[in-house]
């Protein structure tokens, strides 16, 4: 079995990143505004699952919302500017290495269509025993273990959705220099609100996120 970090996109997005995989394979390639569209759309689904899905989870008025409604206005903002900075053009070359990079984005669990990675089975297990011992009450040091483990999270997240993507596309110095720019405010932006966020919740808040993130952590 293989541990995946994964979560299902909106099922209309899903839809429009298979079809333009069927279209590619045949040779019918998408337009650029399309390809700048599903790469918004993945960037926002990223987003969803780590932030604004917590966000509803937690107190509107408690302060690990507060923390990462900030994170998420900061890694859209980002995001958004970039993707319409880097892919004014796409050639069927850069969409040809999209696709190689949605399809292994494409996770499949108990039958349902995922966007994510795989992670190794150390990062794996370690996720699933603190997210256990949560919510099994026992929660001696598990706020600063949680901490070190999604700070380690940030960066394969960052490799996976963040370097790959990038990576797909033909940049020149300046574009380099803008995608560089972009990928240590995310890290700094998620690091900062990390080191903060277990900190802040209560008890009880804590055992509802962990049971968010189960259903992301996920063995298959």
């Amino acid at each position: 079995m293989t541990h995946y970090f994964s979560f299902p996109l909106d099922h209309a997005l899903q839809a429009a990143i298979d079809n333009l995989l069927a279209e590619q394979a045949q040779g019918r390639y998408a337009s650029p505004e399309t390809s700048i569209r599903l790469a918004t759309g993945t960037t926002d689904g990223i987003i969803k699952a780590l932030a604004l899905d917590v966000i509803a989870i937690l107190r509107s008025d408690g302060e690990g919302a507060g923390i990462l409604d900030v994170l998420a206005r900061l890694l859209k903002s980002t995001m958004h500017v970039l993707i319409k900075q880097i892919m004014g053009k796409v050639d069927r070359g850069e969409q040809d290495r999209l696709a190689v990079y949605l399809q292994h984005r494409r996770i499949v669990v108990d039958g349902q269509t995922r966007f994510g990675f795989i992670m190794s089975d150390d990062t794996g297990e370690r996720f699933q025993k603190l997210l256990g011992r949560i919510m099994a009450g026992d929660l001696t040091n598990v706020r600063s273990e949680l901490t070190t483990a999604m700070n380690g999270f940030i960066d394969l997240a960052v490799t996976s959705f963040y370097d790959e993507f990038t990576g797909a596309l033909d940049l020149g110095l300046i574009k380099r220099k803008l995608v560089d720019v972009g990928r240590g405010t995310i890290i700094k932006g998620s690091q900062t609100a990390v080191a903060r966020l277990f900190a802040s919740m209560s008890d009880e808040d804590l055992g509802k996120v962990a049971a968010h993130y189960t259903t992301m952590f996920v063995k298959a």
